[in-house]
């Protein structure tokens, strides 16, 4: 009845610091959302301008394709990858949803490089004029991915949401 009386939980902070590493790696994700419901993360990239359904049929299909060959050479079993796009007036949000057991940091750069080749300035991207140190990128790549493997051995609890608001990335629990 009174659920604002209720003590919550806090975030775990690990996984906090996943979703906001994930956001200033690639720039080009709005958002990352992590269900423990169905242990899933929902990745966002947004998009301006106009485009048919043939041009998302077409790059889901060139997603589903490249991160099928990429699990088959990665030696993955079982991975479970679900596309789909919203939108309306011009601005689309491309949505990957990826299970957390399986999920790397390279296939993490496979699919933001897949989006920004398909789409390319229809992509929004955050890097502005900024252009990121090589060896910082190479930091926090292995900083993710050794964040990615800490977590499957823990089993979070409550929903995170992760979004870029302009230079920052904030992270909410749900």
């Amino acid at each position: 009845m009174f659920d604002f009386l209720k003590k919550k939980k806090n975030p775990n902070p690990d996984a906090t610091r996943l979703l906001a590493s994930i956001l200033v790696v690639y720039p080009t994700l709005q958002s990352v959302t992590y269900d423990p419901d169905t242990e899933m993360l929902e990745l966002s990239f947004a998009l301006n301008g106009k485009f048919s359904q043939n041009d998302f049929e077409g790059f889901l299909a060139y997603v589903a394709d490249s991160v099928e060959t990429f699990h088959h050479l990665e030696g993955f079993g079982g991975a479970t990858i679900e596309l789909n796009v919203e939108g309306i007036y011009g601005t689309y949000f491309l949505n990957v949803r990826r299970d957390m057991a399986t999920v790397t940091c390279r296939e993490l750069s496979l699919l933001t490089e897949l989006a920004s080749n398909y789409f390319g300035e229809n992509l929004i991207d955050d890097t502005g004029d900024m252009v990121p140190d090589e060896d910082f990128i190479i930091d926090r790549e292995d900083y993710l991915e050794q964040m990615l493997t800490n977590i499957r051995q823990l089993r979070l609890e409550g929903r995170l949401v992760g979004v870029r608001d302009r230079e920052r990335v904030m992270v909410y629990a749900g």
